[in-house]
This record gives C-alpha cells, structure tokens and sequence, in this order.
C-alpha cells in the first residue's frame, strides 16, 4: 500500500510540474471564461448583439496600436456604437481592471489571439502582464471611452485592414 501512495504521490507532482511548466498554459481558455459569456466559447459572438472576435483579434493584434486596443478593451471595456463584418452594434461590455490580473488580461489575449484563431497567428509575440501594465498605465482616461477613441484613430489610420 505504501508503494501505491509513493507511486500516486510522484505521479501527481510531475503532473503539477509538467503542467505548471506548460507553456500553452500562457493560451489557457479558463481565462477566457468571463468573455465567453457574451462572445460565445468560440469567439463568434451574437449576431447584433455581441460581435465575434473569432480571427478579429489576431488581425487588430497585427496592427500598428493594435495591442493597446485590445488591451484597452479588456481592461476598461467598450462603449457605443461599432459596426463588424457590416453588423452594427450598440451597447457596452464591462472593463475587467477590477476583476482580472495583469497577468489574467495578458492570458485572455493570448488565447483569443493564438487559440481562436483560424489562421497562422505565429508573427505574433505572445502578450505579457508587464505589457499589460505598461499599456494600462499609459491610459489617461481609464474609462470605456478611452477604447472607442482609439478604436477610432485606428480605424480612421488602418482604413480598409482594419478588420
């Protein structure tokens, strides 16, 4: 009996190691448990109601002051009126600055980014929590309408890339 529990003891703590060492874990979907409430578990929202993100991420992430939008939006969230693949949409999606780490805001990008994305995403350098708090920190107003305001300027400055 002894050596089951020595055995059952090893097991578990390599399995520990192994996934704590993981590095998928960085594009871990417990993170994203929170947005899928709305934009659905794979990332293609509600039709007026919520927009899809599903590949959007991504090709904003890709964009000169991408990264900072999509940190902005999860950080402090998003309010008014935007259109997506020609769907306008109305509302407001909560900030997560007091609900989510850094650390928890650079994992929800990485799994939106990297996992709910049908294309090759590999130019991408992972997000990171210090990002995350460089990005957060260079925000003056802290608000909603901080992300629809560069929503704005990158769209006006992407023109037709901007997804």
């Amino acid at each position: 009996m002894r050596r089951v529990t020595i055995v059952a003891w090893a097991v578990t703590a390599l399995s520990v190691f192994f996934f704590a060492n993981d590095s998928s874990a960085e594009y871990r979907g417990d993170a994203f448990a929170t947005c899928s409430a709305c934009h659905l578990p794979d990332g293609v929202g509600v039709p007026g109601a919520f927009p899809p993100i599903r590949n959007r991420a991504a090709t904003i992430a890709g964009l000169d002051g991408g990264r900072d939008y999509l940190i902005t939006v999860v950080t402090y969230g998003l309010m008014g009126t935007i259109q997506v693949d020609g769907v306008q949409y109305f509302g407001v999606m909560a900030g997560n600055a007091g609900s989510m780490t850094p650390e928890d805001i650079a994992a929800v990008l990485n799994y939106v980014v990297f996992e709910l994305n049908d294309n090759d995403a590999t130019e991408h350098e992972p997000f990171t929590a210090e990002e995350v708090e460089k990005t957060q920190a260079a925000i003056a107003a802290k608000s909603p309408t901080a992300a629809g305001e560069l929503r704005k300027a990158l769209s006006n400055k992407h023109g037709d890339q901007w997804p």
